[in-house]
């Protein structure tokens, strides 16, 4: 499945309007805010139908695991949107992960954790407002222009540490930007190791830059950092898609991808969006207008590290570095 969905659940008493924009959407919030009411209904509608008193609009169909064999109905459910309650413990398995990965589904799953099997966007976390009868989805986390997570975070400050979780051609090039400053340019090596590297480091001020694609299972315990750490957030999608947005690599179709990606990224073979940018500067460096760009994951091609080239990058994020 690829592209936006707009989803209308209603009976009589709410109407729930939203729009789902990747395969993995995550809505939290605390009891009383509708999200049991939601699934629920998707619930009753599933086991029913249009004897449930439930009425969907939706141009895919909409189910609810409802049965204690989650994998069989898993199976059984192809191109729709899946909705999944917080009290099934399996959506945390590597046994899901797995599943959902190899499906053609959209998710749709209501849990108050970070799930560190699945690779989801810090962009598709959600919380319920509501107005009335009336509910949808809010983003809980915002960002600026420049991808800086907005709040308390988001003080000036002079950085001793650039922290980025790419430990192949992302870190090369950004320890090749930062080599004329005083900023020490360190890896994670991997989302999850951000969250030790900064209780080990809490006296440092610290600048990171994260893959926003993937960053969905680790941004709450980060964000219980900020009051111990300082440091800023960056999340653009990936280091490959800065580089896309950049305006080094040349093709037709590059403007509209990056316009809408959802339109162009089928989840059935790119469960993250990570990877399908890399996938995509890839084979769009092989051809011979871009091929002094060719990329590979591994490490940097020095024509990246040229100044107006990486300058033309890290706008994106930081047009100015302190």
């Amino acid at each position: 499945m690829k592209g936006k969905h707009e989803v209308i659940v209603s009976n009589r008493d709410v109407k729930f309007t939203f729009t789902l924009n990747r395969n993995i959407t995550v809505v939290r919030g605390k009891s009383a805010t509708g999200k049991t009411t939601l699934y629920e209904m998707i619930a009753e509608y599933t086991r029913l139908g249009d004897k449930s008193g439930v009425n969907i609009k939706c141009d895919k169909k909409c189910a609810a695991i409802v049965y204690e064999d989650w994998l069989g109905a898993l199976k059984k459910i192809k191109d729709s949107i899946v909705f999944i309650d917080e009290d099934q413990d399996f959506v945390n398995s590597h046994e899901f992960a797995q599943a959902a990965k190899n499906s053609d589904n959209y998710y749709v799953i209501f849990n108050r954790e970070g799930m560190h099997e699945l690779p989801y966007s810090v962009e598709e976390i959600y919380e319920i407002r509501s107005k009335g009868k009336y509910h949808t989805f809010s983003k809980m986390y915002r960002f600026d222009d420049n991808h800086l997570l907005t709040g308390r975070n988001r003080r000036t400050v002079k950085n001793d540490i650039f922290l980025t979780e790419d430990s192949g051609a992302g870190f090369e090039f950004y320890r090749d930007y930062f080599k004329d400053s005083d900023i020490i340019c360190a890896s994670s090596s991997s989302n999850s190791n951000i969250f030790s590297f900064l209780k080990e480091h809490k006296d440092k001020k610290i600048l990171i830059v994260a893959d926003g694609a993937a960053f969905g299972s680790e941004i709450d315990r980060i964000i219980k950092l900020q009051d111990t750490v300082n440091f800023r957030l960056y999340l653009p999608e990936s280091f490959e898609w800065l580089i896309l947005r950049s305006g080094l690599i040349k093709n037709d179709e590059l403007g509209s991808m990056l316009d809408d990606p959802s339109e162009h990224i089928e989840s059935s073979e790119h469960f993250s969006w990570e990877i399908f940018f890399e996938k995509y500067l890839i084979k769009a460096t092989k051809d011979k207008v871009n091929k002094r760009f060719k990329y590979e994951k591994g490490h940097i091609n020095p024509v990246y590290l040229i100044a107006v080239h990486s300058k033309a990058i890290v706008k994106e994020i930081f047009p100015e570095t302190e």
